[in-house]
């Protein structure tokens, strides 16, 4: 089995924390604070296919980015991903059992201090 380079970057994912506003909504992560570090990552950044476009689109989402690591068993989509200081949501990310890998497709969301 041929192995894959991640060497385009690192993926740092994150928990949410539960901070909520005086009224019981959620407040919209602004800095690294409101997050909770889970692993950094290698990543090497894949190609988008239309179906990718399709896939995100049905979800009323959009791909900002699609990007293969290393398998890591505690991930959900509720998670965060941070690279180069910018804040993706997980759209869906697909494991691939037979290579030990991870297919994320990210949506951005805003740049993060």
């Amino acid at each position: 089995m041929r192995t894959s380079n991640f060497n385009d970057g690192y993926i740092r994912v994150y928990k949410e924390k539960n901070k909520e506003s005086d009224f019981g909504a959620r407040k919209n992560i602004k800095s690294i604070d409101d997050l909770e570090f889970i692993v950094k990552l290698a990543y090497k950044e894949c190609n988008k296919r239309q179906q990718d476009l399709d896939f995100a689109e049905a979800r009323n989402r959009s791909l900002s980015l699609k990007i293969k690591t290393r398998f890591y068993r505690d991930i959900s989509n509720y998670d965060k991903v941070i690279i180069k200081n910018v804040l993706y949501d997980i759209v869906y990310f697909d494991i691939d059992r037979e290579k030990q890998e991870i297919y994320f497709y990210l949506e951005e969301v805003r740049k993060i201090a």
